[in-house]
This record gives C-alpha cells, structure tokens and sequence, in this order.
C-alpha cells in the first residue's frame, strides 16, 4: 500500500495538499531522513517528518473524517495553527487528534458567516475543485433602492458580466429598514467581490455579505458568532457525496400503509396450506379420539343436596 505523500499528507489532515506541495518544495519535508520530492510513493513503513518533526499518517481505508461549522465575524481572519502571534480561529475550535482542520472555499478577511472546516484533506481537496458548481447562500446588506421591481435588472447585469462566470439562482428581499436593505441570494460560482461590483453596476452598495449555507451545510440563527458546532454524519455523507468520493446510501424501502404484517414468503417449517385462511385449509382425514366422559349431573338425592 503506497500513496503520493502530498496526497497521504492531505488526507490525514495534517495539512492541505496545496500546502503540502509548497512545504515539500522549501525541502521542510523528510521521508527516512533523506528530502522529500513531490509525488513521491510512500508507504506505512516510511517515517515522514515536518520541520524534523514526526508526523503521524493515518492509513486506515475507513478513516472517519470530522467536520465542524464556525461562524466568522466579519474582519476576522484565519491563521495557520501553528502561527504565533494573536488568537488564532483554530484555538476556538475543537481538537483533533493526529490531525488539523482545513478551511474549505474560505471566505477573504471582510467576509463574515459560515465557514467550514474539516479534518480530510482530500475531501476539502475535492470540494475547492467543484466550488463553482456547489451553490452558495447569502445574506446581503444592501445600502440604496433595493425591491423585487430591481431583481431583474440586477440578474440581466449579472449574465452580461464577463469577469463572472458564476450564475445566480435566486434573489429575493429580506427586510430591512432606513437606507439599509437585506437580500437572500443562492449563487454558484460567485465571490463576494464579484457580487459588489454586479450591485455596483446597478448604483447600489453592498456592505455586509454574511454567507449562511455551503451547499448541503447550513449555518443555524441560533450558532453565535465565534462558535462551532460539529458536522452530524449525515452532512459528512452529503458533502462526501456532493465532492465525488462517496456513493449515495440507498434510501431504505417504505413498510404498507395498512397496519396488517405482510406474510415472509419461504418460512421454514410451514408449507403453503398452512398459510392459507382458517376456513379454508383442508381438513385432515385421521378420526378423532372420542371425549372422556364426564361426571354425571348431581340429582336431587345426592348427599350433597342434603341439608
């Protein structure tokens, strides 16, 4: 069993394989002792280290990936774990053993919301691949004259923009009041710069862009800013799913909608004529054993009448 390190490096989530490649190539990674190159084959015997530091990769073919939810505040950005300096966003979520976290499609330094994190490199790997593909919610704060009478207008600007090459599925108003205005939007393949300068075409300003579900991942209202919540395993199915790398798991079949039970064909012990109806199994030719008789009724003169 033999794996490219970047990509053994990726998947157990020591560190992305983007990442991975640079660091190889600085010479900062070791395989025996000796330099590690890029696409080299190693295997569970080999000893990788980072820095002159041991690393641990993870060769089990059913490694359980974990993922978490955090909810960013806007200016807040993210750090490499191992930086020194200010707190760092790995330091608020929780630990992982043997591993790290990996941002996936991370959000630039003004953006605030849902930011996922996971722990299997070459599923973040394989999600930043079809990012243009998964579609994207938005909260958007809108400073201008923002209803539905200007949706058309914003999606026309929005097609004829060459440096797009996103598509918006939906956009409606949410509310608001003063000059400010709040919009839902679902897009594919859209950053939030390229939102600002379609809102900018259209003499409206986008201030705030809050991003509240990363395809089959929602963030609820009730997670606080700078909390995290962990990814349940169905939402680590979904986005195995949605990245190609998992099947999907067959749903299991609906039971009648009577309460009677249906008969299991083939039960051992029981032939056909058993499962027929009461009336209409066939009655059995062997004579019956004749009843005992018993005790006559007590007549009048019985003792036991006598007082």
């Amino acid at each position: 069993m033999s794996e490219r390190i970047q990509k053994a490096l990726a998947a157990s989530g020591i560190v992305s394989r983007r990442l991975a490649e640079t660091w190889i190539a600085a010479g900062r990674v070791t395989v025996n002792g000796y330099l590690a190159t890029l696409g080299q084959a190693i295997g569970p015997r080999d000893r990788v280290a980072i820095d002159g530091r041991a690393v641990r990769i993870d060769w089990r073919e059913d490694r359980i990936a974990r993922g978490v939810v955090y909810h960013r505040a806007p200016g807040e950005g993210i750090k490499e774990a191992t930086d020194a300096g200010d707190e760092s966003v790995f330091e608020r979520l929780p630990k992982v053993h043997g591993g790290r976290w990996i941002a996936v499609s991370a959000m630039a330094l003004g953006e605030g919301g849902l930011e996922l994190f996971l722990s299997d490199g070459a599923l973040v790997a394989a999600l930043n691949k079809r990012s243009e593909e998964i579609p994207v919610e938005y909260s958007l704060r809108l400073r201008g004259a923002f209803d539905e009478t200007r949706i058309e207008e914003i999606l026309h600007v929005a097609a004829e923009d060459t440096e797009a090459r996103g598509t918006i599925d939906l956009l409606e108003p949410a509310g608001g009041e003063g000059a400010n205005r709040w919009a839902r939007m679902v897009c594919r393949g859209l950053r939030p710069r390229d939102l600002k300068r379609i809102f900018e075409r259209c003499g409206i300003e986008l201030n705030r862009t809050l991003r509240t579900r990363f395809g089959p991942i929602s963030m609820e209202r009730a997670l606080m800013r700078g909390r995290s919540r962990e990814l349940t395993a169905a939402e680590l199915q979904a986005l195995g799913e949605l990245a190609g790398l998992l099947k999907p798991v067959p749903k299991p079949e609906p039971r009648p909608a009577s309460g009677k039970r249906t008969p299991r064909a083939g039960r051992p012990g029981r032939d056909d004529e058993s499962q027929a109806p009461r009336a209409e199994r066939p009655r059995s030719d062997r004579p019956r054993a004749p009843k005992k008789a018993g005790k006559p009724p007590a007549q009048p003169d019985d003792p036991r009448f006598r007082r």
